[in-house]
């Protein structure tokens, strides 16, 4: 049986196999398995805190993409268009994932600090992702390069939350 760690994993490798060689169909196929994960996430009946842990594994996929997009526009591996499509689509998926959280019910499991706390760190990634998608078009490197750098910080604030609220499936 898989787990969620599992398949996310296996999409992890789909999604550098997708970035090493940028095929649009490839691309289309990361992008699904990563949506049917999240829509399989939220559609479960889950506790407050497990809901949570859910959508924070998810935004930190779809942070780990713009990550290696963002790397991968850099060094020339992937062409502009197929960079700029995949970081705006990773901040549409931030975005619904800011959503989501926003929508999680407030549980002895999930204080109202720890949410608030959360829905900060995911609103500075979609943000940063897409300064990152701006770059891109602009085709300035050194600002993707930087941009990149702030996200890293980001995103360790996120997993630092995880570590505190004991979701450290990464």
């Amino acid at each position: 049986m898989y787990t969620v760690t599992k398949i996310m994993r296996k999409i992890y490798l789909l999604a550098m196999e997708s970035v090493k060689m940028p095929e649009p169909g490839k691309l289309g196929s990361v992008i699904n398995c990563l949506l049917i994960l999240t829509l399989l996430a939220s559609c479960s009946g889950k506790t407050s805190a497990e809901d949570m842990d859910k959508e924070t594994q998810s935004v930190s996929s779809w942070v780990a993409t713009a990550n290696m997009v963002g790397d991968a526009w850099i060094r020339g591996a992937v062409p502009n268009k197929y960079a700029e499509q995949t970081l705006k689509r990773a901040t549409e998926e931030l975005q619904k994932g800011k959503n989501q959280i926003d929508k999680i019910k407030l549980s002895k499991d999930v204080s109202k600090h720890d949410k608030s706390v959360l829905l900060a760190i995911v609103l500075q990634l979609a943000n940063k992702t897409e300064e990152i998608s701006r770059a891109v078009a602009k085709k300035n490197h050194s600002e993707v390069q930087q941009k990149l750098g702030e996200l890293a910080v980001e995103k360790r604030s996120l997993n630092k939350l995880r570590k505190v609220a004991g979701q450290t499936n990464e």
